[in-house]
């Protein structure tokens, strides 16, 4: 997934001279907006909706929290996305401690998930 995200962002990086917007996201919060945008993607995707198209009208509502949360609208989203694109090596480099910061909430969900099963290894005395 992030290498994917990468390319499209280098080949947008190619053909696009994106001004800084007046209203740009700065960036520690827009790694945290990105970190919600792909757990909500995630779940979304989890839910095996069979059509794009039915996953997507999903993906809105959640879409709609995460915006609402951070106080931006879509056009604030998409200027400060592309803005940041046009930087690769800034985007690379927010991508990286986004995928960073994923790892750490998904390293810690599994291991509260450990806690909470009771141990079957053990016999009773």
């Amino acid at each position: 997934m992030r290498a994917i995200i990468l390319l499209i962002a280098g080949l947008l990086a190619g053909c696009s001279t994106s001004d800084k917007p007046d209203n740009l996201i700065p960036e520690d919060k827009m790694i945290k907006l990105l970190e919600d945008i792909h757990v909500a993607e995630n779940q979304v995707n989890n839910l095996h909706m069979g059509s794009a198209d039915s996953s997507l009208m999903v993906y809105k509502g959640p879409e709609k929290e995460i915006f609402k949360k951070y106080q931006i609208d879509t056009a604030i989203y998409r200027a400060s996305f592309k803005y940041y694109v046009a930087r690769p090596e800034q985007f690379k480099s927010m991508y990286d401690r986004v995928v960073k910061n994923l790892e750490a909430k998904n390293e810690l969900y599994l291991k509260k998930q450990r806690a909470s099963k009771p141990d079957t290894t053990k016999k009773p005395i």
